[in-house]
């Protein structure tokens, strides 16, 4: 088994030297594809993926490299779990990327998901507690209530206020980011799937069953189209009248001054509602550092290629209060930082859908900083849409043109 942690970037290395089909970065491309997917990163990964698995030609193209640091899909981990406050509706989804993450693992021969439990905690008639306690109890899902007295013997480095209620989702966890996007991508190349790195998408169009795509190294010509764009969306979907918020996210790591935190302690992942905002984080991998950061808030930004990466002022003040009140065992210096994106929607859940103006184009995108532990269950409906233009998921809540999301002008 690969070690997680392993720069995605090198395990592809070799392959990368190819000139042939299926070799990432070649330029030997022969079109019409059945598919070309625009953005391969954390879904658009996984959309190549699935296509390939069906034996249709499929084209990625990607701006920047394998698994990058540009976009939403970096960062080392991401939370995973199954009771989900946001929305009940997608449950189904989440219990569908579980068994695909396990057979990505498998099949790749790699730790890509490790259920080391989820505690969350806050005010009970709070979204977060009461909205897990729903969707665990309409999908029959195991959340267990923690008590005073567990919190303070299982959880002691975790200070929760008296008003405060939690539970234990013993199904979360988190998952190997880069490691899981490098994945999807060798397992779409060993079916066939040609990629293109380096290369930016200048338009596309769609006349009837014909589709093209036009790059600043060529023109890409395709019966279908998957367009899974990242915070670049309002260039690649420009006719998608959506009010979209780009959000920078910067993510941290603390020094730990006691092992409870630790992995190898028992610890879990953690998400707290407080009233100064929600803050999620992870055990300590390294038995060092503790990676913590706020979900909410966070600077809008107008062009994500010139977003501001270092610590900004307003990064640090809320998670230095944060750790000070719940999480006493960290420092509030942190040893390292990196910088992802949010795509949000008005209402904070995903586009997923064909393109209402062109049914060829499949779309995913707006998954507002929490859509990474669904992208294999995402990948595989984006190839159902793309390939046979209808999926039997349940993803009308998804829709591109629900209300609430269109712009007014």
């Amino acid at each position: 088994m690969v070690a997680p942690g392993l720069r995605a970037q090198e395990r592809l290395r070799p392959k990368r030297q190819g000139t042939g089909p299926g070799q990432p970065g070649s330029r030997q491309v022969s079109t019409p594809f059945d598919c070309v997917v625009i953005g391969v990163g954390g879904f658009g990964s996984a959309a190549l993926d699935h296509v390939a698995s069906r034996g249709a030609s499929v084209l990625g193209i990607e701006r920047f490299g394998i698994a990058h640091d540009r976009g939403s899909s970096h960062g080392h981990t991401r939370v995973i779990r199954q009771a989900y406050f946001e929305h009940a509706d997608y449950v189904p989804l989440l219990l569908d990327a579980y068994r695909l993450w396990d057979q990505l693992a498998a099949d790749s021969d790699q730790l890509l998901i490790d259920r080391c439990g989820l505690l969350l905690a806050g005010h009970p008639d709070g979204p977060a507690v009461s909205g897990t306690r729903q969707a665990a109890a309409l999908h029959g899902l195991d959340l267990q209530d923690v008590s005073t007295q567990r919190l303070a013997t299982d959880f002691p480095g975790f200070d929760i206020p008296d008003n405060f209620e939690a539970v234990w989702e013993e199904a979360g966890g988190y998952l190997f980011v880069e490691d899981a996007v490098a994945a999807h991508i060798q397992r779409a190349v060993g079916h066939g799937a040609v990629l293109q790195t380096g290369e930016t998408v200048i338009e596309w169009t769609s006349r009837g069953d014909a589709i093209e795509v036009v790059t600043d190294r060529g023109r890409y010509q395709a019966g279908s189209l998957i367009v899974a764009p990242g915070s670049w969306v309002p260039g690649l979907l420009p006719g998608l009248p959506v009010s979209w918020d780009i959000v920078r996210k910067p993510l941290f790591w603390f020094p730990a001054t006691t092992d409870q935190y630790n992995r190898s302690s028992g610890a879990g992942v953690f998400f707290l509602e407080t009233p100064g905002g929600e803050f999620y984080g992870f055990p300590s991998l390294d038995g060092e550092t503790v990676k913590v950061a706020e979900h909410t808030a966070g600077v809008s930004v107008s062009d994500p290629l010139t977003v501001d990466r270092g610590v900004l002022s307003v990064d640090l003040p809320p998670l230095a209060e944060f750790l000070q009140s719940h999480m006493p065992g960290l420092a509030t210096d942190p040893t390292r930082h990196t910088v992802c994106l949010y795509t949000r929607t008005p209402d904070l859940n995903f586009i997923v859908d064909r393109h209402p103006e062109h049914s060829g184009v499949a779309i995913a995108c707006g998954f507002s900083g929490h859509g990474f532990k669904f992208t294999p269950a995402i990948g595989r409906i984006l190839a159902d849409l793309a390939l046979e233009g209808r999926t039997e998921h349940s993803i009308e809540f998804l829709s591109a043109t629900r209300p609430g999301l269109l712009r007014s002008d």
